[in-house]
């Protein structure tokens, strides 16, 4: 299972350790031989680090704790800015400054009690892709929480650990460069990021993800969450012209807006680095282009709902746990039809978040 070896050129006392873990050797230190102590528990504790036995142990310990979610605004923030906040989301209104300074220190707090150094708008622009290698990947800038003391009178002012209330909510940046129609003009040329607050925040990697949308100078979307967000408000606007053309009494008549939910099925296909690197279709496309059937196709549904293989099973359970705990309510892994595909499901939700 789990070893440390021990090696010499000579019958000196200087030695190099190794820890050996299946295939992969790595050398963990030069030492003297009578100094150097191995913890049998130590190793045991690196190994299923590096494994992701760990997060696979604490997978339904550790839900929902990267995620600033309702419970946690209403831990940093208090009860009643929690009302307040979901009400002007509910509304589509604006907040108020002290508002807003509210929740950027509540959200501060729990980022740093949480290990998150620096913040990101995460937004999502049209990259035209096509489902290809990098065509539907978000898009971020890593922002330490520092800022400059303004108040201060040296020439050269001292910064601090902060997070200004105005970073959370609006971001800009360059928008040039992005498939944008044509505005290359200077003065047009910037983009701007807004949180889109229907869409929680939540810590990974040490960054605090801000789910934005990314607009132009003059307020075109050239991403992808701003269509979704513009047609949810389209539904709700005529749902409840629907429910109020049914003439309904009870309860429905006081309904305040629509909710479109989803839950994306996700389906993929696992193979080795060794083999995803000697396929030029694969590295540069992220598709097969050519190729041969497999010698066992679709034949009597032999792969679907069977045993996941081992090395794909904590693959998938590692990713299912990191998920979970950054408050995706993933609830079901199994196999695929094709060899080699399997699917991962989460519960669905609100379309916004569930996108993200």
């Amino acid at each position: 299972k789990h070893s440390a070896q021990r090696s010499s050129q000579s019958a000196g006392r200087r030695v190099q350790y190794f820890f050996s873990m299946g295939n992969n050797t790595s050398c963990v230190s030069y030492g003297e031989e009578a100094e150097m102590i191995i913890n049998p528990e130590q190793v045991q504790a690196i190994t299923e680090q590096l494994s992701g036995a760990t997060a696979i142990k604490n997978a339904l310990t550790d839900l929902s704790t990267k995620i600033f979610n309702e419970e946690q605004m209403k831990k940093y923030c208090g009860e009643s800015m929690l009302a307040t906040f979901k009400k002007a989301v509910l509304e589509g209104s604006e907040l108020e400054v002290s508002a807003k300074q509210a929740i950027a220190a509540g959200m501060f707090e729990w980022a740093r009690e949480n290990g998150a150094t620096s913040f990101a708008h995460w937004f999502f622009p049209c990259r035209m892709g096509g489902g290809a290698t990098g065509g539907s990947l978000g898009a971020l800038k890593n922002d330490t929480f520092i800022d400059l003391v303004w108040g201060s009178d040296n020439v050269i002012k001292p910064f601090e650990a902060t997070f200004p209330f105005e970073r959370l909510f609006v971001g800009e940046t360059d928008g040039s460069s992005f498939p944008n129609g044509g505005l290359r003009a200077t003065h047009t040329a910037a983009a701007f990021t807004m949180w889109d607050r229907s869409s929680p925040v939540f810590i990974y990697n040490g960054v605090l993800r801000i789910p934005c949308c990314f607009v132009t100078h003059y307020g075109k979307c050239i991403d992808l969450k701003t269509p979704l967000l513009r047609s949810c408000d389209a539904v709700a606007s005529q749902g409840l012209r629907l429910l109020k053309g049914m003439k309904l009494s009870g309860p429905k008549t006081e309904a305040k807006t629509f909710y479109s939910y989803l839950g994306w099925e996700q389906e993929f296909f696992v193979i080795s680095a060794e083999t995803y690197k000697a396929r030029p279709d694969l590295l540069n496309c992220g598709r097969t282009l050519f190729g041969s059937l497999p010698t066992r196709n679709q034949q009597m549904d032999l792969n679907y709902f069977g045993p996941i293989p081992n090395k794909v099973d904590k693959l998938l359970k590692i990713v299912e746990a990191k998920m979970m705990q950054l408050g995706t309510p993933m609830a079901v892994r199994h196999n695929e039809v094709a060899p080699g595909q399997h699917e991962m499901s989460p519960i669905f939700c609100q379309a916004s978040a569930s996108c993200d």
